[in-house]
């Protein structure tokens, strides 16, 4: 492989939406990005899947449409990190093909196997374990799902594998996974992969799938010949281990000290928490192993921006069709959100408009609304339920340690009131790093410091991450987001039985159908 004075490193983020590379100098700077929808397919209500064929043509047009940039060449590209969404279940047979199409984070048909192991004891003897409950999305439970319903895929099974894995396997034939991804397997005192944890949910012809454990910021392998012709990448370009998404976020954007934190305002939301202990068995949200000898705490929302997307797309296609760019479309609806009072004229918005990681059953809903409220209320209250679900999430991570600061990172970062939003319902000062593609740019932070470009991750955030906008705090609006807090909170423990008989009722419409 030839190389240029001026190396490059090249992020691939492939997320639950969109598939984005980008393209970086070593200080950081974005040379180009490209972005392609993900080819997500919904065969029924409560699945999300993808044709894994279809996935990797769609990222070797992403990689070339990047590398077709002008500033770009891709003999100057030093080496390459990988990022993609955590959970869901990419699975190999002995012949390295899928053994079915992968089954994404924002899967729901585990149901089932989830209640059941909370109703026999199995969820409490996995969190002693792994110091988490299993959940939907959780490759443990989709297992549990697939020896159920579909057991000649189950049998098939080699090698289990996470979305950016399979894409590195694509690139490089070598079969692995980071310790951030592995760890969601993992024995939490020993910190290595557990077969009790297998063999406690009756998976144990499992445990012998799990893929050999590869640094994040260390060479995993490298461009093949074939990948080459693909992808346009250089054959024998570098490959890093590479993050899990929610852990690529958190390092593009500058977190990976303990105590600090990272909210991320995508598809889904995370609240992230750097930690330099794992949870306890009884601690909230999930944690997995991170960089040197750190831990990330974190919690999803499976609506974040998508929130907003779904309601303008229903409620505002009028200003979407008189907006002469995306840009001033966005820019109308944060116009909109600044123009409505802190509380939204009493109205409160959960937004859990596909479940969350604690309760697939969960909904969204506007509460209070009432004949007086407009769309630009609606919209406002959407902002301020997201913001205050993120932010919930975040002080519980860090409710033992305290923040020391707080970096916003994803599309909603975007804008700038939705960022205050942030600063004043926190009472923190929030950083917004620069650059679009903090995923990205996390893994190839990876890259640069698997090839050497880097000496450590100290030195090649300061090198990579910078800021573009810090938010304080507004002391009179923290005061005032207090009440609304208040009424959020009450808003979302008052219909959790709402929920269940309402999923019950869909459940039961949809097995009379069938």
């Amino acid at each position: 492989m030839t190389t240029t004075d001026d190396p490059l490193l090249l992020g691939v983020d492939a997320g639950l939406t969109n598939v984005k590379a980008a393209v970086f100098d070593t200080d950081g700077r974005e040379r180009a990005v490209a972005v392609r929808p993900t080819p997500n397919e919904r065969p029924r209500a409560g699945r999300v899947e993808r044709d894994l064929s279809t996935f990797w043509d769609v990222t070797c047009e992403t990689i070339r449409a990047v590398l077709g940039d002008s500033t770009v060449e891709a003999s100057a590209v030093a080496g390459v990190g990988v990022a993609g969404h955590g959970h869901g279940l990419y699975a190999l047979d002995d012949r390295g093909q899928p053994v079915r199409d992968g089954i994404t984070s924002l899967d729901s048909r585990a149901s089932d196997v989830v209640e059941s192991w909370d109703e026999s004891g199995r969820s409490d003897a996995v969190r002693a374990i792994t110091g988490y409950d299993p959940f939907v999305a959780d490759p443990l439970s989709i297992l549990g799902w697939m020896r159920r319903a579909e057991p000649e895929v189950y049998d098939a099974i080699d090698q289990l594998l996470f979305c950016k894995d399979y894409l590195k396997y694509r690139l490089t034939d070598v079969v692995c996974t980071d310790q951030m991804e592995a760890s969601v397997f993992y024995d939490i005192e020993n910190e290595a992969y557990s077969s009790e944890l297998f063999d406690t949910l009756g998976l144990g012809d499992c445990a012998d799938a799990l893929p050999p454990v590869v640094r994040s910021t260390a060479v995993c392998g490298e461009v093949t010949a074939a990948a080459a012709d693909e992808t346009g990448l250089e054959a024998g370009t570098p490959v890093a281990s590479g993050l899990h998404d929610v852990g690529a976020v958190a390092l593009g954007s500058g977190a990976f000290r303990p105590g600090q934190g990272s909210l991320i305002v995508g598809t889904w939301g995370q609240s992230i928490y750097v930690s330099a202990e794992p949870n306890s068995a009884d601690g909230g949200g999930l944690s997995r192993r991170y960089l040197g000898d750190a831990w990330l705490r974190y919690r999803g929302s499976r609506s974040a921006a998508a929130a907003v997307d779904w309601f303008t797309r229903e409620c505002c296609r009028d200003w979407h069709d008189e907006a002469t760019s995306d840009a001033a479309f966005y820019a109308r609806l944060n116009e909109a959100v600044a123009e409505v009072p802190i509380g939204s004229n009493g109205l409160v918005f959960l937004p859990n408009l596909q479940g969350s990681t604690d309760d697939p059953n969960e909904r969204g809903a506007f509460v209070g609304l009432t004949i007086e409220h407009d769309r630009g209320e609606m919209l406002r209250s959407i902002y301020e339920g997201v913001a205050l679900s993120l932010s919930d999430r975040l002080l519980e991570l860090a409710s033992e340690d305290g923040l020391t600061t707080v970096r916003l990172g994803g599309g909603g970062a975007k804008s700038a009131v939705w960022s205050q939003m942030f600063a004043d319902v926190l009472g923190e000062r929030v950083v917004v790093p620069t650059g679009q593609e903090a995923g990205a740019r996390g893994v190839a932070i990876c890259a640069g410091l698997a090839v050497g470009l880097y000496d450590d991750v100290e030195s090649a955030v300061e090198h990579v991450v910078g800021v573009e906008r810090r938010h304080d705090p507004t002391p009179a609006h923290t005061d005032a987001y207090r009440a609304v807090h208040d009424a959020y909170r009450l808003a979302a423990d008052g219909t959790a039985a709402t929920w269940e008989k309402l999923t019950s009722i869909e459940r039961e419409t949809q097995t009379n159908d069938n």
